[in-house]
């Protein structure tokens, strides 16, 4: 009997790294982008999509993210970061540079609905904060209590088109899924006083990285331009605590 041989994680991560490397970095297709240059920058994040599959962020997604991120700022292409594959917020964070926040986003289900959950940081989901979702979405408060977060029963591979290690509120434009809601934590204001910045994932060794003054702004947009009628848009009040 012949055993099947299943690459280990650590193999898979270089293999996909060794396409990335062959692949016009995302810096070079946003400079493209600044230069007018449309028919390259879309020919490339299509070669991408196709080469990558969930290990990026969809071709459709980049260009709304691009568009939209854009009308903020005129330097993304001086913006994208090269890191080393991660498989958690945390891992993430610790390879960004010392002022720069990751965005940390989980799915949940409650009461058989599905959630994404995202906040800047590491930061628990309280029961507080539950109860508050579970009201907006015509729950009882007692489903507030029974949340699973990462449940078994969504791949986010299949639900999101996004490896597990790399789901985020950037969802592809108008794909059908089973989302009820995308809940976004604030975060202090001070923060943004203080310059700091967030992380956002693009694939899993690129990330984003934009002031936190327009994260808010830039999710709104890609939200009223990407999700379809049946997901709900809910943001929560930010709690004190410290950044990483």
């Amino acid at each position: 009997m012949q055993l099947l041989c299943i690459p280990s994680t650590v193999d898979h991560s270089i293999y996909l790294e060794q396409i990335h490397l062959s692949l016009p970095s995302l810096t070079a297709t946003f400079e493209a982008w600044h230069r007018s240059d449309w028919k390259e920058a879309i020919d490339t994040l299509n070669l991408r999509e196709q080469r990558l599959g969930v290990a990026t962020l969809s071709g459709a997604s980049l260009r709304l993210l691009y568009e939209v991120a854009s009308q903020f700022l005129d330097d993304l292409h001086s913006r994208v970061y090269w890191h080393e594959a991660s498989q958690s917020a945390a891992e993430t964070q610790a390879l960004l540079p010392k002022n720069v926040l990751v965005q940390k986003t989980v799915s949940m289900e409650m009461s058989g609905m599905l959630l994404l959950w995202s906040c800047v940081g590491e930061q628990k989901v309280d029961l507080g904060q539950r109860r508050v979702v579970a009201t907006s979405l015509g729950m009882p408060l007692r489903t507030a209590k029974n949340c699973s977060i990462n449940p078994s029963t969504c791949s986010p591979e299949e639900e999101f088109a996004m490896m597990r290690w790399m789901v985020s509120p950037f969802l592809p434009p108008h794909r059908p899924n089973r989302l009820a809601a995308v809940v976004l934590v604030s975060w202090p204001l001070e923060w943004e006083y203080q310059g700091k910045e967030v992380s956002i994932s693009l694939s899993l060794f690129e990330s984003l990285v934009l002031p936190l003054s327009c994260l808010r702004a830039i999710l709104r947009q890609y939200a009223e331009r990407a999700y379809t009628p049946n997901v709900r848009w809910i943001e929560l009040p930010s709690r004190e605590w410290n950044a990483a």
